[in-house]
Formats: structure tokens, C-alpha cells, sequence
């Protein structure tokens, strides 16, 4: 029994550090030259370029983040000693939130970016798409 208890404990730890990876994970934003609206919104070649370059710049940025508090093996020791340590915990979960709020920022951010490439017809089509994928 004890030692089901530690793997689940383990397993909670991992997907918590497993959290925190994927905030700095940029996969969510395709490639530009992967990504299906650069044909469906007829994206020229100097957009693609600029949108490349953007999402180059979310990858440098992401993997940036300062990982400062995330202490590797903190919340796995505080399980194997079978002795809750509130500050700890605390401390972890504060430094994984602050990790996923600056990646949320730097996504969000290029999103912002692109759009600002986008000629006011492209947007508009976006919007119409959008609209379309939520009424359906």
C-alpha cells in the first residue's frame, strides 16, 4: 500500500513539473509555414517571412523564462519524507505559475504581432471564420 501511495505522490509531482514544461512549450503556435491559414488567408511570401521571424522570436523568448524558484526534486523529497511542508509547496506551485503566466504573456503577445500583419481583409476573414467555428 505504501508503495502505491509514493507512486501516485510521484506521478502528481511529475505532472506538475510536466506543467511547467509545457508553459514554455511554443508547439501550440504551428509553424508558420506548417499552419493551414497561410494558404486559406493567401498570405504573401513577405508575410510569412514576418510571421516566421515572430515566431522565432516566441521561441528565443520562451526559452528565456527564468526558471528562478523552481527547484528540481523539491516537491519529490518533501514526499518522500512523508512530512507536508507548506512553504514548499507553496514556493513550487508560486514558481510553476510564474513561469506559465510569462509564457501565456509571450503567446499571447505573438498573437498580437501577427495580427498586425494581417491586412485588414485577412482579419476580417479570421473573424468570420471564428464566428462560423463557434456557431457550429
Amino acid at each position: 500500500m505504501m508503495k502505491m501511495t509514493r507512486i501516485a505522490l510521484l506521478a502528481a509531482t511529475l505532472a506538475g513539473f510536466s506543467f511547467a514544461a509545457q508553459a514554455a512549450n511554443v508547439e501550440a503556435a504551428p509553424s508558420p509555414s506548417q499552419d493551414p491559414l497561410v494558404q486559406h488567408l493567401k498570405l504573401s511570401n513577405d508575410q510569412v517571412k514576418k510571421i516566421e521571424d515572430l515566431h522565432q522570436k516566441l521561441e528565443d523568448s520562451v526559452s528565456k523564462i527564468p526558471m528562478t524558484g523552481v527547484k528540481d526534486g523539491a516537491l519529490i523529497d518533501m514526499f518522500q519524507s512523508g512530512k507536508w511542508n507548506e512553504s514548499v509547496v507553496k514556493n513550487q506551485l508560486a514558481a510553476f505559475s510564474k513561469v506559465e503566466e510569462q509564457a501565456r504573456y509571450y503567446r499571447v503577445k505573438y498573437y498580437f504581432d501577427v495580427s498586425q500583419v494581417l491586412t485588414p481583409e485577412q482579419r476580417k476573414q479570421i473573424k468570420t471564420d471564428m464566428a462560423n467555428a463557434l456557431s457550429e
